[in-house]
């Protein structure tokens, strides 16, 4: 844009003041020219080769690539997954990165211990998390395999932090390019130039090579303590966008996009209440409302005033939504508060949960099924003893 406007200042000197033109400016507006011109071709044909050739580096390594192809050909969901035990109570979990981080350790292993320590042993979980999604595309996958798992319970995370953002399905093509899969909305989304695959590419790459040498810097400058996933300063950075969510100046927005994507749960409700299957919301906390040192360091870092901040209101959005709407809704945010400053719930410069936190999570839930009675017995539906 910045040459472009040379460019045109140039062509307006020359208009205003031909002298000057033809003293000055005659050899060099037509380099100029010629170098925007070959930049311009130079730009569409690598952009054409990224969508026709789509080189290795653009395949996801989770496996989300497209209309869910990936997910079932790369073993995620097989024929075993489809099998259900005659007898067994089967929970299906939705979820990105926070159903899997953790390993055997994550939120959804613990509610399986916890309910077979309960003496459920016909308990089958099925974890269908998978990193990088949101509900839009939870839904697609329900939508698609849910039939073939055959639930009796549909356990949906939704993460405070990104998941408002997340409500539509989408595309994705490797770590750096997300795209709306409807046709006409990605097409018309290329009219911006940040949204072009080679815009989104070189920023990726370079966002890589950026984050690499401050983590070696912080490491070498011992300026935070200890390592963690990501440097200080883009970790910052990143509870510095999520938070804008939590500011009251903010809530209006926030209300038009959950009224306009919200009723995405209802497509959930629906096909659970079609099928005779229970179905439970859990609200995820980002970090920046459990931590109170870390809020106070981007209080600080950022210039912000404590006042301006509403820590609870876009889980009441969604957990009023819920309860109007006749949905099970489980809001982890307060016990996630309360023990938050006993313990460490999230891991170091990370945003995702540790041992701890997987595990209060899990116990939350499993607190929760227990209370409403959702699992079923042969005998009937379940209560049982609960995690204090």
């Amino acid at each position: 844009m910045g040459l472009l406007l040379l460019l045109s200042g140039g062509w307006f000197l020359a208009y205003k003041r031909p002298e000057l033109y033809k003293n000055k400016l005659a050899s060099y507006l037509p380099n100029i020219f010629v170098v925007l011109l070959s930049f311009f071709f130079i730009v569409v044909f690598l952009e054409i080769y990224l969508h026709l050739a789509q080189p290795a580096f653009l395949e996801a390594k989770s496996p989300l690539l497209g209309e869910l192809s990936d997910y079932q050909s790369q073993g995620y969901v097989t024929d075993k997954t489809f099998t259900k035990t005659e007898g067994s109570f089967r929970i299906l979990g939705l979820g990105d990165s926070f159903a899997l981080c953790g390993g055997d350790k994550n939120y959804h292993s613990v509610l399986t211990a916890a309910l077979k320590a309960a003496g459920h042993n016909h308990i089958d979980l099925v974890n269908a998390g998978q990193s990088a999604i949101g509900p839009g595309y939870y839904w697609r996958i329900l939508e698609k395999f849910g039939p073939l798992w055959k639930p009796d319970l549909v356990l949906v995370g939704f993460f405070v932090g990104n998941d408002f953002g997340e409500m539509d399905f989408f595309v994705l093509r490797g770590p750096f390019i997300k795209e709306p899969s409807e046709p006409l909305k990605r097409w018309l989304g290329y009219l911006k130039f940040h949204n072009f695959w080679l815009y989104k590419v070189v920023k990726g790459k370079l966002t890589l090579i950026l984050e690499k040498r401050r983590k070696e810097r912080e490491k070498e400058e011992a300026e935070v303590q200890p390592e963690g996933f990501l440097s200080n300063q883009a970790f910052l950075d990143m509870q510095r966008s999520r938070m804008r969510i939590f500011q009251k100046e903010t809530k209006a927005g926030l209300e038009r996009l959950w009224q306009e994507k919200g009723p995405l749960l209802l497509k959930f409700k629906e096909w659970c209440a079609q099928r005779n299957v229970s179905l439970v919301i859990a609200i995820f906390p980002d970090q920046f409302q459990v931590d109170p040192d870390l809020r106070q360091v981007i209080y600080n870092k950022y210039q912000i005033d404590a006042s301006t901040i509403d820590l609870s209101f876009p889980n009441r959005l969604i957990s009023d939504y819920c309860r109007q709407n006749g949905i099970l809704c489980l809001d982890l945010l307060e016990p996630f508060q309360e023990q938050g400053a006993a313990r460490n719930l999230y891991l170091v410069r990370d945003s995702h949960w540790s041992d701890d936190g997987n595990r209060l999570a899990g116990e939350q839930i499993f607190n929760f099924l227990m209370a409403h009675r959702l699992i079923k017995t042969r005998q009937g539906y379940a209560a049982g003893g609960l995690f204090r």
